[in-house]
């Protein structure tokens, strides 16, 4: 399964660069009708707030992908300890700075496929670029990056802009949690438009890092992909340990499921299929359907 993602993530990447050859021309005259690509306002040098509450506070509201932050923060105060206030104070700073960077970018087509838009990992470089079709109007340009942090090692990046007719490329979504990031790509559900980032964890690449957004008359906004917490009678104590392999066109997605006492390579309680629905802006479960028995 591991080798079938990674063969299509490379056909899609492939297939990226036969779309941005048809679509050079309308690059081209897009790239020079947009700003300076790196362009970055000095409102990235601003102040930084100087105390936890403060800086969790903005960091929420900076960030297009919050959950993790709010996750994170729940663990430090539950945690109870005050050895580490200082550290945890410093990366809300770090992230902070992030997004400001991002939020100032504004690059052009032309350079979403040949330079990374600089605003964390080191030794970038771009691992595929394209364009996804939002409505007559608008379109999404994205850019998958691949680098390396000094406090995570080697991981990917996700830049997603929206463009408005001939406007500037404005910054949409960003992340650099996922230790690969696969192309995006555009579907729906009843309540809107998805944008899904498929994406894989550091370390053993088991996890799923995937990234859903939801755009409403306001803008984008964060799907909870936490999903298993909600799912209930639905897995009935089964739990799902690894990336599923996802059909997000069709909301669906295919996993083995483990029982409690199962190893974590190896689920023995079955494979099925998962239909999913995204309800008051959280992925959620809405049918589980056994496609093997259980291993006993």
């Amino acid at each position: 399964m591991a080798q079938r993602r990674r063969q299509d993530y490379d056909a899609g990447i492939k297939g990226t660069g036969r779309v941005m050859r048809k679509l050079m021309a309308v690059i081209l005259g897009l790239a020079l009708a947009g700003p300076a690509f790196g362009q970055v306002s000095a409102a990235t040098d601003g102040p930084l707030p100087t105390t936890i509450a403060a800086a969790f506070r903005e960091a929420m509201r900076s960030s297009p992908v919050p959950q993790g932050l709010a996750e994170a923060h729940r663990y430090w105060t539950e945690d109870g300890s005050q050895a580490d206030d200082l550290d945890y104070l410093g990366r809300l700073q770090a992230r902070i700075r992030q997004d400001r960077i991002a939020q100032a970018a504004r690059p052009t087509p032309l350079s979403l496929t040949e330079t990374c838009v600089a605003v964390l990992l080191q030794g970038c470089s771009v691992a595929g670029a394209g364009m996804l079709p939002l409505d007559r109007e608008r379109r999404l340009w994205w850019q998958v990056q691949e680098g390396h942090t000094d406090e995570d090692g080697v991981g990917g990046g996700l830049l997603v802009f929206e463009q408005t007719g001939d406007g500037p490329l404005i910054p949409v979504v960003w992340t650099f949690e996922a230790g690969l990031y696969e192309a995006p790509i555009l579907t729906r559900v009843d309540s809107g438009p998805l944008l899904v980032a498929p994406g894989v964890s550091r370390g053993n690449g088991a996890g799923d890092a995937s990234v859903v957004m939801i755009r409403h008359e306001v803008g984008w906004r964060a799907v909870d992909t936490d999903w298993q917490g909600r799912a209930g009678p639905l897995l009935n104590g089964r739990e799902v340990r690894h990336r599923p392999y996802w059909y997000w066109q069709e909301m669906m997605a295919m996993t083995p499921l483990w029982r409690p006492g199962d190893a974590a390579c190896c689920g023995r309680a079955g494979v099925a299929m998962l239909s999913f629905d995204v309800v008051d802006e959280r992925l959620t479960l809405t049918e589980l359907r056994m496609l093997a028995p259980r291993d006993d």
